[in-house]
């Protein structure tokens, strides 16, 4: 049996240095810490980390009997924003299986920035707001002179300028297709300019034509002549070349002819030509090919007046 250590009253007062050797002997007893704030004080505070901004696009490819107002419906979003940013999409509720398309993560419009642009001009051309631009987090602008040519930017709610009316054309004559091998087209300096002054980009059938179910531009076929080579249908400086090769217009090109005047060249395999290059009509921007929304080897052509999209058969000879 242990004995106490713990004297008596009557010893303590007896004899006051026993008592004292007596306490400085025993063991003295600590607290034990908990288990709790002993693992809390040994781990550092878990800082958050900011989550990164969502994309402002995803890429989706087409499942049988996929609709435009479907996707839209099941993505949240307007049906307009999905067509808006695929606009080589002929029949909005007829998408071929496989094709893949840029459903914006929230209402408005996927942008390429091109030369020359501002972020003012953007925001007017597409009805928004700048300040909408600035704040949207994917976009990583710091102010409005924070962009660059090429860079992709998200308009929130922005929407699509309505495209002209067609106009019937007077005589609409298609190209020739030239009695040569696909691979070795005419000179485009031996071909005739319009009153305009433009020239065809290439040389083949009108496939698609400028209509309201096609409103904009034409689509020249290509098929006997994949990898030919698209010219410049005039004069100008090339204020876009990029684009993605999995959708819409795919790899394209757009110049710009001053006074107002400007053109699109879509559906490409590849450049010829760089952003903010000055070009000769007739030059070799690119050649045919078949990235972006397309069934067949085309040059998909647009002629902008004052950034409305106008039939270009009303100015090619």
């Amino acid at each position: 049996m242990l004995r106490s250590s713990v004297l008596p009253l009557t010893t303590i007062a007896e004899h006051p240095e026993e008592a004292l050797s007596s306490s400085l002997s025993a063991p003295v007893q600590l607290p034990t810490p908990d288990n709790t704030m002993m693992l809390a004080a040994s781990v550092p505070p878990v800082v958050a980390t900011p989550e990164p901004p969502k994309p402002p696009f995803s890429i989706y490819t087409v499942q049988e009997g996929d609709t435009a107002g479907g996707l839209a419906s099941r993505f949240g979003i307007a049906s307009t924003s999905i067509l808006w940013n695929n606009l080589d999409l002929e029949n909005a509720d007829n998408l071929s299986l496989g094709q893949q398309l840029r459903v914006p993560n929230s209402d408005g419009i996927i942008y390429e920035v091109r030369l020359g642009d501002t972020l003012t001009d953007i925001a007017g051309y597409f009805g928004a707001n700048v300040q909408d631009i600035l704040n949207f987090p994917a976009n990583n602008l710091r102010n409005v002179d924070d962009i660059v040519e090429n860079q992709t930017v998200f308009i929130p709610n922005g929407t699509m300028p309505a495209p002209a009316q067609p106009v019937p054309v007077v005589t609409e004559v298609e190209p020739a297709t030239p009695d040569v091998e696909p691979t070795d087209p005419p000179p485009a300096t031996d071909r005739p300019s319009s009153s305009s002054g433009l020239i065809w980009p290439v040389t083949g059938p009108v496939s698609s034509y400028f209509s309201s179910s096609h409103p904009l531009g034409i689509d020249i076929d290509q098929f006997r002549s994949p990898g030919a080579p698209v010219y410049a249908s005039a004069s100008g400086t090339v204020t876009f070349a990029g684009g993605s090769s999995c959708c819409s217009y795919g790899l394209y090109i757009v110049i710009n002819h001053g006074n107002g005047l400007e053109t699109a060249y879509a559906h490409l395999g590849s450049f010829a030509v760089s952003q903010g290059e000055y070009v000769e009509q007739g030059q070799v921007i690119g050649y045919v090919g078949l990235t972006g929304y397309t069934t067949g080897y085309h040059l998909h052509f647009e002629v902008h007046l004052n950034g409305q999209i106008v039939n270009p058969l009303n100015y090619l000879p």
